[in-house]
């Protein structure tokens, strides 16, 4: 089976600030985990998911050798590397960007990229059937290296990251869309409709000075207050931030969350939420949005459910979240019930 046509784009381009819009399914913020590996002598494969950019220390080095922040497999393989990656969700790929920064005279000179949808045991048993989904590309040191589809992938699970010969990459981003295999109940009995997890995802934001509103959805409560959505100050009255997200599906919206946990002297005195339907990612400007929360305070470091105060029973597709005037929110959960 030949892999889908794709295309290799460069890091300015309009392609590549659309991927980015998707979420990264190879996040570790998303449970995604290593499975298994051929090597990884010099630096862990799990480095491959980290969420920051890889750096470079100069002078940190191990009992084994150079300090490197990513994947990198001792020299002289006679065949090649290999490491099995499990995404912390099943979804379809849009593409990758496949990182060697600061592998310079020790990066993978070549990379091809397989996939699986399988259970775990399977792919721990050897069972899992993986397909090529990215044939054998040629890799330059020191460079992000972006990969864009012609039309997204079906559904993965797991991804078998080939290096060959071997050597190092930074940072493995696999940008997509999360295919909810069921949708995911929260304690209250219903269901988070912008939870990652069942496909939600930020599409649009007013201002995302510190950090980005497609953290909003992560599981968990997250670790430091670079894991939340925090915008810059402003200094013009009446002035207000927003975020959009869109619902992984539709459905009637019972109670909000708004968690602004380790935001302490930066959460925002007051919040609302809309809603609206439509069928474009980000809706259209002139969209009806119907109000589904109004105003309310919040408070440092805690989290925050509110009845919905509008439009119980009115099923919707997205959010916009607005904050008065400005500042940061760790986690937005959605609580209801799938229209379907």
């Amino acid at each position: 089976m030949a892999a889908p046509a794709f295309r290799s784009v460069a890091a300015d381009s309009a392609e590549v600030a659309a991927l980015k819009g998707k979420t990264n399914l190879a996040s570790e913020s998303l449970g995604t985990k290593i499975v298994s590996f051929s090597d990884e002598f010099f630096a862990e494969a799990s480095n491959l998911l980290k969420d920051s950019e890889a750096v470079f220390l100069p002078e940190e080095f191990t009992d084994r050798g150079k300090w490197m922040d990513g994947w990198e497999t001792k020299r002289h393989n006679k065949s090649y590397d290999w490491t099995i990656i499990q995404l912390g969700y099943a979804g379809a790929i849009f593409g990758f960007d496949v990182d060697t920064s600061h592998f310079t005279g020790n990066h993978a000179p070549v990379v091809s990229i397989e996939a699986a949808n399988a259970s775990e045991e399977e792919v721990r048993a050897g069972k899992a059937q993986f397909s090529e989904i990215l044939p054998k590309v040629d890799m330059n040191p020191g460079s992000h290296h972006y990969f864009v589809y012609e039309a997204p992938t079906a559904a993965y699970t797991h991804l078998r990251v080939n290096n060959y010969p071997d050597g190092g990459i930074a940072r493995l981003r696999v940008y997509g869309q999360v295919v909810p295999q069921a949708l995911t109940a929260s304690s209250n009995g219903l269901i988070d409709l912008a939870f990652v997890g069942n496909g939600g995802r930020a599409v649009a934001c007013s201002n995302q000075h510190f950090c980005s509103p497609s953290n909003l959805v992560l599981p968990g409560r997250g670790k430091t207050m670079g894991d939340g959505w925090e915008t810059r100050r402003s200094r013009t009255p009446g002035h207000n931030d927003w975020a959009i997200l869109k619902l992984g599906v539709r459905g009637c919206i019972d109670k909000i969350e708004i968690d602004t946990r380790h935001f302490c002297g930066n959460y925002p005195p007051k919040v609302t939420m809309h809603a609206t339907v439509s069928d474009e990612d980000v809706p259209a400007s002139d969209a009806k949005w119907t109000e589904v929360l109004g105003a309310v305070p919040t408070t440092a470091d805690s989290q925050h459910v509110f009845d919905t105060t509008g439009a119980r029973d009115e099923a919707f597709t997205h959010v916009k979240f607005t904050m008065y005037p400005d500042g940061g929110v760790k986690r937005i959960r959605v609580y209801g019930r799938a229209a379907n």
